[in-house]
């Protein structure tokens, strides 16, 4: 906005004499300007100030859809990995259970292919074996169903 100024003059029965001198066209020319560079580098100093501001904000929203992106690989990743695992679960169950049929099968054939009473017929003729007394029959107390674990030499 423009600046007004007024200059007052003492008048009287002498020579007039300005109270204030008068600005020269030149210093009205310089001031004009300098205020213009004040405005133009204030203008600048804000525009600099917004560019930091914009580069500050775009930088927080780059980091922001950055980890964002980081964070869905990881979710896909993740859901991949699960994924096959439950694939490598589910052909181990199967594989299990085709194990199992194959050991019932083998039992069973094992079980249909050997008859108890010509094992203990070959055992009694052939090898001399006999049943056990009762004074030979030694009985032992176990703490675990599981197993027994010998130490020394079981007479």
């Amino acid at each position: 906005m423009a600046e007004v100024r007024t200059f007052y003059f003492t008048e009287g029965n002498t020579v007039r004499q300005v109270e204030q001198p008068l600005p020269d066209r030149r210093e009205i020319e310089r001031e004009r300007r300098e205020e213009q560079l004040r405005r133009r580098k204030r203008a600048q100093r804000r525009h600099a100030a917004m560019m930091r501001r914009k580069r500050l904000y775009a930088m927080y929203t780059v980091g922001v859809i950055a980890s964002a992106c980081a964070l869905f690989v990881g979710y896909v990743n993740l859901t991949n990995s699960i994924t096959t695992h439950m694939d490598n679960v589910s052909k181990l169950e199967s594989q299990v259970t085709e194990l199992k049929a194959l050991n019932s099968a083998t039992q069973s054939r094992i079980d249909t292919s050997t008859n108890l009473g010509d094992i203990k017929a070959t055992a009694m003729n052939e090898y001399g074996m006999v049943y056990a007394n009762a004074d030979q029959i030694v009985y032992y107390n176990m703490e675990n169903n599981d197993y027994m674990s010998q130490y020394h030499k079981i007479p």
